[in-house]
């Protein structure tokens, strides 16, 4: 099995998206369109009067976004690597047109799991910021991630 496993993390190390994300008006658009089709996210007219002063991305853009960067950044390295929860999420500042996104996550947390020992947790603050290094949002990620083979109870390919 290829992939980075539990092991090959530690507490404190900070992983950097390659690469950018930029928000231009037909991603808005188009994100907007097909899943949070409000307003503020489509409409101009609308979007002028609202307290953002004009069209915005959807945050949930912005979050699909920061998942592309870290996968993209080959955090896991084609680890077989299920998500468990994402808790503190928090939008900070608006994402428009023209912003260019960047992520990073920081290890938090390592452990075995207890029920399944071929598997172990990862918790990983995120943090995807613009181009002027301005954070627009924050979470942190729990993910299950395989422990190596030479680990007690490491990974066993048909168990995970």
């Amino acid at each position: 099995m290829s992939g980075k496993f539990l092991e090959d993390f530690t507490v404190g190390e900070v992983i950097e998206s390659v690469e950018e994300y930029e928000m231009t008006p037909e991603r808005i658009a188009a994100f907007a369109s097909e899943y949070d089709p409000q307003p503020i996210h489509l409409d101009p007219a609308v979007a002028v009067n609202s307290m953002f002063g004009g069209i915005i991305a959807s945050g949930w853009h912005s979050l699909s976004a920061t998942m592309r960067l870290m996968v993209r950044s080959n955090i896991f390295d084609g680890a077989p690597v299920v998500g468990v929860g994402v808790d503190h999420l928090r939008y900070l500042k608006p994402v428009r047109a023209g912003d260019r996104l960047r992520a990073r996550a920081e290890v938090l947390e390592t452990r075995t799991s207890s029920s399944t020992p071929e598997r172990g947790y990862l918790v990983l603050r995120v943090v995807t910021t613009r181009a002027d290094k301005q954070e627009v949002l924050t979470q942190e990620w729990t993910v299950l991630v395989p422990r190596r083979r030479d680990q007690p109870g490491g990974f066993q390919p048909a168990s995970f």
